[in-house]
């Protein structure tokens, strides 16, 4: 057995590892959670993995289910594009075709993989997960709504069109990863992406 004063060191320098680099922290974690899943994801064995102490994670992230919903924060930014969020993309349909193309090419697809494991759990358990419900429905629900707008879609049709078109993404992506059948699943994105084509053209022809 090594000395105290040694031990302390080891502990001391691994909580000092990400001092003042939360950020460079979060990308460690992220990158532990698409390699290996949620699927009896621990604190501690987490923390020996990326090289900090238990101490440190219940620091920055006070519980695993906080935890996970950061980590999908921090996928997120990559994959809401920002013009849809902010409400400023000219033409929605080829921004949907662009992000489809983008992010359901490995590896990235494996991203969605952890999104849908760490769903699963908050439709269990939507009381200790609803940060992370927030995220993965509402945020993105509030982004294609803004896409919608500004496109002309009616007011009272915003939500309801914005729920369906998540709704039909998340199942092909689903579809995508269960079976590996990208031609059979990128017709399929094909279909919708040319069914919201001319409901865009419906409501520009009612407002002219």
């Amino acid at each position: 057995m090594p000395p105290s004063g040694q031990v302390d060191k080891e502990v001391d320098g691994r909580r000092l590892r990400y001092a003042g680099r939360r950020d460079d922290l979060l990308n460690a974690i992220t990158n532990y959670v698409i390699e290996n899943g949620v699927s009896g994801l621990s604190m501690r064995p987490l923390a020996k993995d990326i090289g900090v102490s238990h101490a440190s994670l219940l620091h920055h992230f006070g519980t695993k289910e906080n935890l996970l919903a950061e980590v999908i924060e921090n996928m997120r930014r990559e994959t809401i594009p920002p013009a849809l969020i902010s409400g400023t993309a000219d033409d929605p349909v080829a921004l949907l075709t662009q992000w489809w193309t983008e992010r359901t090419a490995e590896p990235v697809l494996r991203r969605y993989r952890v999104m849908l494991e760490i769903y699963v759990q908050a439709v269990l358990e939507p009381d200790r997960y609803d940060r992370f419900l927030d995220q993965f429905v509402g945020q993105w629900v509030a982004a294609l709504e803004n896409g919608l707008r500004r496109a002309g879609c009616p007011d009272a049709h915003v939500t309801p069109e914005a729920t369906l078109i998540l709704a039909q993404v998340r199942g092909l992506c689903l579809d995508l990863l269960g079976t590996g059948d990208r031609d059979r699943v990128d017709a399929a994105f094909a279909l919708l992406r040319d069914w919201l084509a001319a409901r865009i053209e419906q409501w520009r022809g009612a407002r002219g």
